[in-house]
């Protein structure tokens, strides 16, 4: 099951959606999640000061404490993220529907004929309305600028704002001078313009390739779970009933087989994530390290706490690990030690979980988008990443424009506050 994945801006759409994560990879995470949910019940004033949110907020809580089926628990994932949704689009959903009524409202003022002095108002009016959802835009993209390293489509136009004023003038000037049809059908032309705008806005939907990849890794996590409680489920049938030991090498040889097909589904995806150019150049190092033995794994262990001499992320490492761990496990397997697979296999979901969690972070920041040449690294996320101006055309820093588009970028204090409840 895929996941929906998008980026947010403000502080408690982001906390819900790290819950929402955190859920979705591995469902002992629920009491972990109602704490951090009560946690954000503690100061509605700072957190949720409209009564609407606080009463979503309440009610995902109460969801989460009843949840008790895999079914509950898929619930509650779609109700944190629609809760989320709903807080994180507020605002630009209402600058949205003002452009809208002011387009509709001077379309209209043109098909009967209005006078010059209704145009020229509805057209100011447009004017307003244009220049907030423009600000709004922009603002999203200051607050989020790993957005603009995802490409565009081909095929988009670069706009200015100054060219959406002009077509503003000339629907005035068209309609002063009786060509009411011809202001009528340059309206339409701005509105199909703001709509392929508003579609081609990077970062809505999320990066396919890195969400699926996400994806694959949170159910790789509960197939080793699940792997791991069988295998001691095993030793404790072969421990109880000695008549049944042939049955159980029968079984311990299944267990085997199924650790070796996820330790290949785990070598496909840090081959995918290094073609992404996330944490490339370690699956090889670590995957081999892992088949060594126990001792070079505690060393990687080590390496994952301090600094990667790489200057890799630790996505390689948390995700290496496990390969190597996966490699002890099927070989305790084939022998029929039960009690060191089983502590095999918890080194493995541990190494996944952190490699899970790096992964998600870099998701959230940006991180592995571009900046590095490689193999790995996307051309088109190289050419978005040196992009200095948004879809409009428009400098990020608003030079163009003067201060009233400079909106303050939150800073990581945002963040950590957030964090710092929740944890």
């Amino acid at each position: 099951t895929r996941l929906p994945e998008r980026l947010f801006t403000k502080p408690l759409p982001r906390a819900l959606i790290e819950q929402r994560r955190n859920l979705a990879l591995d469902a002992n995470y629920k009491d972990l999640v109602v704490a951090a949910l009560e946690a954000l019940m503690i100061a509605p004033e700072a957190f949720t000061p409209e009564a609407g949110h606080y009463l979503g907020l309440r009610s995902v809580l109460s969801q989460a404490q009843h949840a008790r089926t895999d079914a509950a628990l898929k619930d509650l994932v779609a109700s944190l993220w629609s809760l989320a949704v709903t807080i994180e689009d507020g605002d630009i959903t209402d600058v949205d529907k003002a452009l809208k009524a002011a387009q509709d409202a001077l379309k209209q003022a043109l098909e009967r004929g209005a006078s010059d002095e209704e145009i020229k108002k509805l057209t100011e009016n447009l004017r307003a309305a244009l220049d907030k959802f423009l600000k709004q835009l922009a603002e999203q993209m200051k607050q989020n600028p790993q957005q603009l390293a995802r490409p565009l489509d081909k095929n988009t136009k670069v706009m200015r704002q100054q060219d959406l004023n002009n077509m503003i003038e000339r629907m005035e000037r068209l309609s002063r001078s009786g060509d009411k049809d011809a202001a009528k059908q340059l309206l339409e032309q701005m509105q199909q313009m703001l709509e392929n705008l508003q579609m081609a806005q990077p970062g809505q939907g999320g990066d396919d390739e890195m969400q699926q990849s996400m994806n694959e890794l949170g159910d790789m996590i509960r197939k080793q779970q699940q792997l791991r409680d069988k295998t001691f489920k095993e030793g404790q049938d072969q421990r109880g009933e000695r008549r049944r030991g042939q049955q159980g090498e029968k079984g311990m040889g299944d267990l085997q087989q199924d650790q070796q097909n996820l330790r290949e589904r785990l070598k496909k995806l840090q081959e995918q994530l290094a073609r992404q150019g996330m944490g490339q150049g370690q699956k090889g190092q670590k995957g081999q390290q892992g088949q060594q033995g126990q001792g070079q794994q505690g060393q990687q262990g080590q390496g994952e706490q301090g600094q990667n001499g790489d200057g890799q992320d630790g996505d390689g490492d948390g995700l290496g690990d496990a390969d190597g761990a996966m490699g002890d496990a099927g070989g305790q397997l084939g022998e029929g030690d039960a009690n060191g697979a089983v502590g095999s296999q918890g080194r493995a979901l541990e190494a996944l979980r952190k490699g899970a969690q790096s992964l998600a972070q870099q998701m959230q920041q940006g991180e592995g988008e571009g900046g590095q040449d490689g193999p790995g690294n996307n051309p088109g996320r190289q050419q978005g990443a040196a992009r200095n101006s948004d879809p409009l055309g428009r400098p990020l820093r608003g030079r163009d424009f003067g201060d009233d588009l400079s909106v303050k970028i939150p800073g990581e204090i945002d963040v950590q506050r957030v964090r710092r409840i929740l944890e």
